[in-house]
C-alpha cells in the first residue's frame, strides 16, 4: 500500500494498493496521477527515487521536492 499523507491536515489524501507480485515502485506513479501536486512539497523515500517518478513530480508543478535522492535531468 502506498499512501499520500497531508501532514498539515493530518489525513490521508489517497492510497494505491500494490499488485500481488509487485512493490511500491509501480504504485507510486499511479498514486501521483491521482493528486493535484501544484505548489506542494513532496517528500518521498528511496522507493521513489526512480528518474520517471521524479520527472512526474516535477511535471506536476511541485515547487519544492525534498527527500528525492537523485538529480532530475542529470
Amino acid at each position: 500500500m502506498v499512501s499520500a499523507w497531508a501532514s498539515v491536515n493530518g489525513l490521508v489524501l489517497g492510497q494505491v494498493a500494490t499488485d500481488a507480485k509487485s512493490n511500491e515502485i509501480t504504485a507510486i506513479p499511479e498514486l501521483l496521477r491521482l493528486l493535484d501536486l501544484k505548489s506542494c512539497t513532496v517528500t518521498i523515500d528511496a522507493a521513489g527515487t526512480k528518474t520517471a517518478v521524479a520527472e512526474q513530480i516535477v511535471a506536476a508543478g511541485v515547487t519544492t521536492h525534498r527527500g528525492l535522492r537523485l538529480c532530475v535531468g542529470a
